[in-house]
């Protein structure tokens, strides 16, 4: 084979033409075409993985619907408790008592209607103990009425706050048969935070 200078001029010049073109390939395969190759390839799997979420967003959003019946569906199954639950009115209990049952005192026609708190009744604390506690909360409410008056006022209670049991009743008999005396005790459903003493000291 013959060295360089033993070439032709014309020759010569093809060959150092040829490997400048050769040098300028390999520079622009380097330093272009082959990130631009990378960057390609990143794109596609950035574009795989948008396509991936995509699916998921579009599966939720069809499935939204669906969700929303189901929360109004749980709202309206959890509405009564939250309604039975008895919480204090201004540190009240009797307060909060008052507030639900007025309307349907003086709907009923009843007078002078007065509210007062009772020890609260307990309820057997499982074990573990948990964060939040239930108990009864009866609260008394003394009234006066006739008998019709009364019974329409306990029908009342009874439909529009199912989850408020009567624990006690009594009718004093007046002279007046429009004026009967009435004590009526309610219990309430009502939770708070756990103050069983800890035996490591403190309160859970």
């Amino acid at each position: 084979m013959k060295s360089i200078s033993q070439m032709a001029p014309n020759a010569q010049r093809s060959f150092f033409v040829t490997l400048a073109i050769a040098a300028v390939a390999v520079v622009l395969y380097m330093f272009a075409v082959q990130p631009c190759g990378e960057s390609l390839e990143r794109a596609k799997q950035t574009l795989e993985q948008l396509k991936s979420k995509k699916q998921v967003i579009d599966r939720d959003l069809r499935e939204s619907a669906k969700i929303k019946v189901r929360l109004e569906e749980l709202d309206a199954a959890i509405s009564p408790y939250q309604e039975a639950m008895l919480t204090p009115l201004l540190e009240s209990w009797a307060m909060r008592a008052k507030s639900k049952l007025d309307l349907f005192a003086a709907e009923a026609g009843l007078l002078n209607v007065d509210y007062s708190e009772l020890p609260v009744r307990a309820l057997p604390v499982p074990k573990p103990l948990p964060k939040q506690l239930f108990a009864r909360r009866p609260i008394k409410v003394s009234c006066r009425g006739s008998y019709a008056e009364i019974v329409s006022f306990l029908m009342r209670v009874e439909k529009e706050l199912p989850y408020v049991s009567m624990q006690s009743f009594r009718l004093d008999a007046q002279q007046d048969p429009e004026m009967q005396r009435s004590d009526i005790v309610f219990e309430w459903l009502v939770k708070g935070e756990s103050t069983v003493p800890d035996p490591k000291g403190g309160r859970k």
